[in-house]
């Protein structure tokens, strides 16, 4: 059903701004010399240098902060050949924008206007709205609204919306979804005018995954997306005949080839991947907000793009 296209179909590779090493030195005055040797007594600091180390600590400390990529946007395209697809569409993705006291609202505004211009027919918003507290939600909400689809916009919960406010938090940013008009898919599916079946998982942590409510009226032969938050999904989902498409991990945000797979304690991190003999494809997002640290490191914030075409 779903045949990809080679060229793009891969995951695309990070954009790096810094690529070396910060080395610090420290000087070592020499020590035990022989008696009666020569030697000087190590210069006093000034002010004057003391104000240029200061200034030159400073001045790294803002270099580093400023190539975390937290403020970047990094837009992957992806196209794929589906099988009794009555048109092409495009679908674009945004999950965990956790929208708090480190992410702004100003940046939730700018990738909505870059989705917008991306002219979808779809969006998706693959959860994780907010971090810790509900208080958030109509300030995130408020720039999503300007979000434009075509045929329309659906979402699923993340593990921190329904954590948030004590664990509590589920219901309120449904609603506040809903009060967007966008619809909020958990555990049932739509199917499109296209001739799509967009399908939602509930969260895989937080909420209470139901894969056969979800799939209760999907038809053979339909062309099948999911959305999940949580990657780990794939594990049942890779028996289907779909395309899924998550979020979760932010990629590793601070990402350490080979360790952050260990951290994330997920074998899944980003990008493609599909199990032997399974029908099925998965597609991890970066991402755009962050968690526990305001800072993202070989991790750019991502907007995916999705292009289907009919077979």
């Amino acid at each position: 059903m779903w045949m990809q296209a080679q060229k793009d179909f891969r995951i695309q590779p990070d954009s790096f701004l810094y690529n070396g090493d910060m080395i610090w030195h420290r000087t070592q005055l020499e020590q035990n010399r022989e008696p009666g040797e020569n030697s000087e007594a190590p210069p006093s600091h000034t002010r004057r240098q003391v104000l240029a180390y200061c200034a030159s600590s400073l001045a790294s400390l803002a270099f580093v902060q400023t190539n975390t990529e937290t403020r970047l946007l990094d837009i992957t395209r992806h196209t794929l050949t589906v099988k009794h697809l009555d048109r092409p569409m495009r679908i674009v993705q945004l999950t965990d924008i956790h929208r708090s006291q480190f992410v702004p609202e100003l940046f939730v505004q700018h990738v909505v206007a870059a989705a917008n211009q991306l002219n979808p027919d779809l969006v998706f918003l693959t959860g994780d709205f907010v971090t810790r507290t509900s208080g958030y939600a109509e300030s995130c909400m408020r720039p999503l609204a300007a979000l434009r689809a075509k045929i329309g916009k659906f979402a699923v919960l993340g593990n921190h919306d329904y954590w948030c406010d004590g664990g509590n938090g589920g219901p309120v940013i449904h609603d506040w979804l809903e009060q967007t008009e966008i619809d909020v898919l958990t555990n049932r599916s739509v199917k499109l005018s296209n001739g799509l079946r967009l399908v939602g998982v509930d969260d895989l942590m937080a909420g209470v995954p139901n894969y056969t409510l979800a799939f209760e009226d999907v038809k053979s032969n339909e062309p099948v997306v999911v959305m999940s938050h949580n990657p780990g999904t794939f594990y049942i989902l890779c028996r289907q005949q779909c395309l899924t498409i998550a979020g979760h991990t932010h990629g590793g945000q601070l990402y350490v080839p080979g360790v952050s797979n260990l951290l994330v304690g997920n074998r899944f991190l980003r990008g493609w991947y599909r199990f032997n003999e399974q029908p099925g494809s998965l597609y991890i997002s970066r991402g755009l907000g962050t968690i526990h640290v305001p800072m993202r490191l070989c991790a750019m914030p991502e907007l995916a793009v999705f292009d289907l075409t009919p077979a």
